[in-house]
C-alpha cells in the first residue's frame, strides 16, 4: 500500500518554512528523493509529488492553510499536485459562497491513496487556480483501466473525474497563476530530476553487482560500459548539486537575476540527467543481456520505469530555453565588450 511505503520522518520533509522551503535543508530534500527512487521509482514519483504539493500550501497558502497542511502530514497524509489533463480538464466555477467542480485529470498518480491533492483548476476566464481537495471527503471517481503503461505501474497514475465536487473557499490555494510561477515551476523540476539520479543509481549500482556475481568483472568490453557508466552517474549528481547551489543562492537573495538562474540550471540539469540516464540504461542493458533481463532480476523493471518516467513534460522547450540563454548571455558579452573598446561603459 502507498500509504505505509512512507514513515513519518519522510513525509515530515513536506513541513516547509513560509517559502517553501524544507524546514530540514534543500540538500536533505534531494537526498530523500534520490533515495526513494533508489528504492522504487513508483513510490519516488508520489514523494516528490507530496513534497511539491507540501510546499505549494506552505508558500502560497494562508496562515491556517499552512497549518492544517502540518497537522494533516503529521497525521500520515500524502500530498500531491494533479496537473496534467485532455480536453476535459477541470473548470471551477462560483456557487454563492462555495466553489463546484467539473472535468478530470489524467496521470494522478497515487490516486486512490493520496489524500491531499493539489488540483488546478480552470476559472471561466481561463486562468488557474489551486484546489487543496480533502479526497476523504468528497466524491471522486477513479478510472483505472486507461492506465496501462510500459513502466512506472505501481504509480497509479489514474484518471480522476471531479465531477460535481464542491469546495469551501478554505479550498483555495493562493491566487489564479500561482502555480506556474517562477522560478518555483520551472526549477521545481530539480525534484523529479534527483529522483530520476536515485533511480539511475540505482541501475548502476545493480550491474556492476551483477558483473561480480557472475565473474564478467574482467572482461574489456564489460569494464568499458561500467567506467562509463559511473561518469555517466557522476555527472548527473554534479549537475544535481548544482541545481541546489542555484536554489540557495535563491534563497540568499530573490532576485530576478537568481530567479532565471535557477530556472536556466534545473533546465540544463533535467536536460543533462535525461542523457545520462538513457546512456546508462542502454549501457547496461548490454552489460547483463537477456538473461539479466528475467524477473526477479531488478534490471527489467527498473528499465521499465525510468524510461516511462524520464517521459517528464516538455523537454523540448527546456532545451530551448537553455539555447535562448546562451544567446542572451552571449549579446552581453558582446556588448559589454564594444563598450569597454570604446569607453562607453558607466
Amino acid at each position: 500500500m502507498i500509504t505505509d511505503a512512507f514513515d513519518a520522518a519522510l513525509l515530515a520533509l513536506g513541513e516547509c518554512d513560509p517559502r517553501g522551503v524544507a524546514r530540514a535543508g534543500r540538500k536533505a530534500e534531494l537526498d530523500a528523493l534520490r533515495a526513494v527512487g533508489a528504492r522504487n521509482p513508483s513510490l519516488g514519483r508520489i514523494f516528490e509529488g507530496h513534497l511539491n504539493g507540501a510546499q505549494l500550501v506552505a508558500r502560497c497558502g494562508t496562515a491556517v492553510q499552512k497549518a492544517r497542511a502540518e497537522r494533516d502530514i503529521r497525521r500520515g497524509h500524502i500530498f500531491g499536485v494533479w496537473n496534467t489533463q485532455g480536453s476535459d480538464g477541470v473548470r471551477i466555477f462560483s456557487q454563492g459562497d462555495e466553489f463546484v467542480l467539473g472535468g478530470a485529470k489524467t496521470f494522478a498518480s497515487g490516486a486512490g491513496s493520496i489524500a491531499r491533492p493539489i488540483v488546478t483548476a480552470a476559472w471561466p476566464d481561463g486562468s488557474a487556480q489551486m484546489c487543496l481537495v480533502p479526497m476523504d471527503r468528497v466524491a471522486t471517481a477513479i478510472d483505472r483501466s486507461a492506465w496501462r503503461p510500459l513502466g512506472m505501474e505501481d504509480s497509479d497514475s489514474f484518471r480522476v473525474s471531479f465531477d460535481g465536487v464542491v469546495l469551501g473557499p478554505d479550498a483555495l490555494i493562493g491566487k489564479p497563476g500561482d502555480y506556474e510561477r517562477d522560478p518555483w515551476f520551472r526549477g521545481g523540476a530539480l525534484r523529479f530530476a534527483a529522483v530520476h539520479v536515485g533511480i539511475v543509481e540505482r541501475l548502476y549500482d545493480e550491474t556492476v553487482a551483477y558483473l561480480l556475481e557472475t565473474g564478467r568483472e574482467n572482461d574489456p568490453f564489460q569494464r568499458a560500459r561500467v567506467a562509463e557508466m559511473r561518469i555517466a552517474v557522476g555527472t548527473a549528481r554534479q549537475w544535481i548539486d548544482a541545481g541546489e547551489r542555484a536554489w540557495l543562492d535563491f534563497d540568499g537573495a530573490e532576485t530576478p537575476a537568481n530567479a532565471e538562474h535557477v530556472a536556466d540550471v534545473v533546465d540544463m540539469t533535467r536536460t543533462v540527467v535525461e542523457r545520462c540516464a538513457l546512456d546508462v540504461i542502454e549501457r547496461a542493458v548490454r552489460s547483463v543481456g537477456a538473461r539479466g533481463l528475467l524477473e526477479p532480476l531488478p534490471f527489467a523493471r527498473l528499465v521499465r520505469d525510468l524510461e516511462m518516467y524520464l517521459r517528464q513534460p516538455a523537454p523540448d522547450a527546456a532545451v530551448m530555453r537553455v539555447a535562448d540563454g546562451a544567446f542572451r548571455a552571449a549579446t552581453a558579452s558582446r556588448k559589454a565588450a564594444v563598450a569597454h573598446s570604446t569607453g562607453t561603459s558607466s
